[in-house]
């Protein structure tokens, strides 16, 4: 799994390239190979809180919250496509979590804390893959104009 670090001076350029993508700008398309080298089922790893405050602002598309055992509990956001349905970025929420429920305390605290709601739980997924995975559906909070 990449974990490409994406320097927090970098995180704006790269919200502003996810959304022209999502609108369909080939262009854009094209260009988030700059700041994410494995495009499709890639992972990022950048300052959580100010990724999810500028995603919501803008108006990206993301599916769910997800926590995954991998040596170590992670969380992530993914983003996607809103014309392809493709991920365009799957963006690692911080530092790996002792357990499940911190990992799952600290994603959902900052994706609320920035922007974001979530399904309530008893719509929450819990996997089974070797290790345990839960996919928490998360939606941007609509902004006043």
């Amino acid at each position: 799994m990449p974990n490409d670090v994406l320097s927090p001076e970098r995180i704006a350029d790269a919200v502003a390239v996810l959304r022209k993508a999502q609108e369909g700008d080939q262009t854009a398309h094209r260009d988030l190979a700059a700041y994410f080298p494995e495009y499709e089922g890639l992972v990022m790893q950048t300052d959580h809180a100010r990724y999810l405050e500028l995603a919501a602002r803008v108006g990206l598309v993301a599916t769910h919250l997800l926590i995954l055992e991998c040596g170590g509990w992670l969380a992530s956001v993914d983003t996607y496509t809103s014309d392809f349905e493709l991920p365009l970025a799957s963006v690692a929420l911080g530092d790996s979590y002792a357990s499940k429920s911190e990992a799952i305390r600290e994603a959902v605290r900052a994706a609320t804390d920035n922007g974001w709601r979530l399904d309530p739980e008893h719509q929450w997924s819990d996997f089974d893959c070797g290790g345990g995975e839960v996919h928490i559906p998360i939606h941007a909070r609509p902004t006043a104009l």
